[in-house]
């Protein structure tokens, strides 16, 4: 992970020792010595065997400097139906282009050194993860107490400016729900390259408590988006989220849940649709550590050009964790000959009375649905772009936010040639 420069030295190793005379010192050293530990990923790591890094390996990251937000870019970004809007920019809060902070939140820049990071998920053998706390600045942090509601979804806008030099920035979202409690959290990545983003949420669930989570990447190209997202769930509790691609060069996820409490229930899906040869990326484990919990993973790609898509994920069920109910799918759609998927779903069962499945697809657009459309009058590209469209509501259509359905599918049809004749009662969401 360490890049040299002429004068062999690092830029982001060098940012990182400043970063920790000032706060986190003991943490962010052993997160950066980890990942020197594990190295730049390539395709003999088999945690990263689909995931093209080379050119990346070849980059000399710096750290990311400070910046306004794009006034232009913002209101492309805007969803309508969410209550306040946090932007950050290369990883900083800009207050100015930000709303007031809501009830129950404040920014974690100053609480760095206070606050306990890292602990809904182990990510010491993933090297992006460890960068992520070595490089942190600031980000949110989303505390509900008992009973409480959240009643609009809080948008959290981060966007990477560059003008020259390759940049890396990450940003902290902590999102901690007390019992019975409510809140919906919307993110938005965009914003240009060269950069390397990797974003890390946190979710801490109480008993009966319930969070919608959804993450939107926009980004242009030349950017590497390596996120995670890491929850932890009390009885009775429900998480679901969804990761939405529309843009970036390399989009990967690494996604842990952990169900440590009887009757809790998450459900993590994703949706992203390739472009030239971006490449999507999806890793999740979803641990069942308590009886009678269920999970949902649906994944679905729409994959033209040279874009490709992997996806790897395990179900754990541990000891005891009767009555598991799990489900597990992978699907992906192939709109040119050179576009490429991976799927590798897996199951890992220490208990008995438990339902657990999982399946994954790949194929073009079925020949005898694109002839029934021709048939009755439809323009072939405008039947491709509809199947197309089909395929990829199944995922839109559980987004938690009206208006971000209506954002992402204008986002998706964009990119779908033939799509600008489909009018809105259509794709009506």
């Amino acid at each position: 992970m360490c890049i040299k420069t002429l004068d062999n030295s690092c830029p982001l190793c060098d940012a990182i020792d400043t970063l920790a005379a000032r706060s986190m010192g003991d943490q962010r050293r052993a997160a950066c010595e980890r990942m020197h530990e594990l190295g730049w990923p390539s395709r003999s790591d088999d945690a990263f065997r689909y995931c093209p890094l080379k050119e990346a390996a070849n980059t000399n990251w710096f750290p990311a400097p400070v910046a306004d937000a794009d006034a232009s870019l913002l209101e492309s970004l805007d969803v309508a139906g969410t209550g306040s809007r946090l932007v950050f920019v290369n990883g900083r809060f800009d207050k100015t282009a930000s709303s007031p902070l809501p009830e129950h939140t404040r920014l974690l820049a100053p609480m760095l050194g206070d606050m306990e990071l890292d602990r809904a998920a182990d990510f010491t053998d993933d090297p992006f993860a460890q960068l992520a706390t070595a490089l942190v600045e600031d980000g949110v942090v989303i505390e509900v107490p008992d009973g409480r509601s959240v009643a609009d979804p809080i948008h959290i806008v981060h966007l990477t400016s560059t003008d020259a030099d390759p940049i890396a920035s990450t940003l902290r979202i902590a999102i901690r729900i007390g019992k019975d409690a409510r809140a919906c959290v919307l993110e938005t990545w965009a914003g240009e390259g060269p950069a390397l983003l990797t974003p890390m949420t946190e979710v801490e669930l109480a008993e009966g408590a319930h969070c919608d989570h959804a993450r939107l990447v926009e980004h242009g190209e030349g950017v590497l988006h390596m996120g995670a997202i890491a929850s932890r769930q009390a009885a009775a509790s429900t998480f679901e989220s969804v990761v939405l691609t529309v843009g970036g060069q390399t989009i990967r996820t690494l996604a842990h849940a952990s169900l440590d409490g009887e009757g809790a229930h998450a459900a993590l899906r994703g949706f992203g649709i390739g472009d030239g040869d971006r490449h999507i990326n999806s890793r999740l484990r979803v641990s069942h550590m308590a009886p009678n919990c269920t999970s949902r993973e649906i994944f679905k790609h729409l994959l033209p050009d040279q874009s490709s898509a992997a996806f790897t994920a395990r179900i754990f069920v541990n000891h005891g964790a009767h009555g598991t109910d799990a489900v597990q799918t992978s699907r992906n759609l192939l709109l040119s000959p050179d576009a490429k998927s991976w799927s590798r779903p897996e199951l890992e069962i220490y208990a008995d009375d438990v339902k657990c499945t999982h399946g994954t697809t790949t194929g073009e657009i079925d020949p005898a649905a694109l002839f029934y459309l021709r048939a009755r009058g439809v323009p072939e590209p405008t039947a491709r772009a509809l199947l197309a469209w089909a395929f990829a509501a199944e995922v839109v259509n559980e987004v938690p936010i009206a208006s971000l359905r209506a954002h992402l599918a204008r986002r998706i049809l964009a990119q779908l040639p033939g799509a600008e004749s489909l009018d809105e009662g259509v794709v009506s969401l």
